[in-house]
């Protein structure tokens, strides 16, 4: 048996493949609605950023003033001995 009769068997065996448009259809639907999640997570965490953008920087003023504060105090509780 050569190899060209193997290929010639198993084209009588092995039925074409077609395609199956209930599965096609199935699989859009999914890839869609995945595209969908994905979309609105996406603008949920794009609104979070947005907020999380004008609260930072104000945040770390914050802790940085009273970072200063702090060291200010130990400043003058040491010289002040």
């Amino acid at each position: 048996m050569t190899p060209h009769d193997v290929d010639r068997e198993l084209r009588l065996v092995l039925t074409p493949l077609r395609p199956d448009p209930v599965r096609a259809e199935r699989v859009r639907a999914r890839c869609f609605d995945l595209l969908e999640r994905h979309r609105r997570r996406s603008e949920r965490i794009a609104a979070v950023g947005d907020l999380a953008r004008h609260v930072a920087p104000v945040v770390l003023a914050g802790l940085c003033a009273l970072y200063v504060v702090d060291l200010m105090t130990h400043v003058v509780r040491v010289f002040t001995r």
